[in-house]
């Protein structure tokens, strides 16, 4: 379908220099709530079910919520990694574990409550886990300067991961396309460039303001792997953009920065 490419080519790049624009103006936490959102996932679930179909969609959906458990695996780790490496090495240790982590969920058995008790945990345990950042009156604390990684790049590297996992997603098959729909490709770039600029503080503030995002992510998987098989696609995608919002409206509400 022709409307389907433009969404792949456009709509993806456009959300991603949205979320720079935000970084900008509000800093990388603001930046990474919104980025936590499935603004990534969200489309590209809706593509591949218009592509592949409604039981296609539920078995991705199902796959999705382990899928958030890697994400946060993905911050941890690099939050972690990026106070003692420098950026490349913190980045190439970084995908190794995720994609061994990844492997592992895909071993467990095939749960939805199981996978929903864990997605739905994830986040949480994800910020409490976090390194703490240092408080500012800290000696020699530096305040952050604005994000300047290059939205172009940003928005490249998005509309190269929404090409590859929707065209690829009948390859993968729905166990892996679920997986890797959540990877992090908004907050991994713009916590990279938050490294390189900011250094590991503001990785921190990134994951912080991912993981509670994810809230919203999660609620987002877990309403399309229920409803899409016994809803309208419009419907069900409809009501997981509102749940995906207020939840993660609420556990902000709760997060300080």
């Amino acid at each position: 379908m022709e409307y389907l490419i433009i969404i792949k080519i456009i709509a993806v790049p456009l959300l991603l220099w949205l979320v720079s624009l935000i970084v900008r103006r509000w800093g990388e936490f603001v930046g990474a709530l919104v980025s936590g959102l499935p603004l990534v996932s969200g489309p590209v679930s809706l593509i591949i079910t218009l592509e592949q179909g409604v039981e296609f969609a539920s078995g991705m959906a199902y796959s999705a919520l382990p899928g958030i458990c890697a994400c946060i695996f993905f911050g941890v780790v690099y939050s972690w990694l990026a106070t003692r490496l420098r950026w490349q090495a913190t980045l190439f240790f970084t995908l190794i574990l995720y994609f061994g982590f990844a492997a592992l969920l895909c071993l467990m058995p095939r749960s939805l409550p199981l996978f929903s008790v864990l997605a739905l945990g994830a986040p949480l345990l994800g910020l409490r886990i976090l390194p703490r950042p240092a408080p500012h009156h800290t000696q020699g604390w530096k305040a952050p300067t604005a994000h300047k990684g290059p939205p172009w790049m940003q928005m490249g590297v998005g509309m190269t991961a929404m090409i590859g996992e929707t065209e690829g997603a009948a390859w993968l098959g729905p166990q892996w396309s679920g997986i890797l729909i959540f990877f992090p490709v908004i907050s991994g770039v713009v916590g990279l460039f938050a490294h390189i600029e900011n250094g590991s503080e503001a990785v921190i503030r990134v994951f912080r303001g991912t993981f509670t995002g994810f809230t919203g992510a999660t609620t987002f998987a877990l309403t399309v792997a229920w409803l899409v098989t016994s809803l309208p696609v419009w419907l069900t995608y409809s009501l997981a953009a509102v749940a995906a919002m207020g939840s993660s409206a609420l556990v902000a509400h709760f997060v300080k920065k």
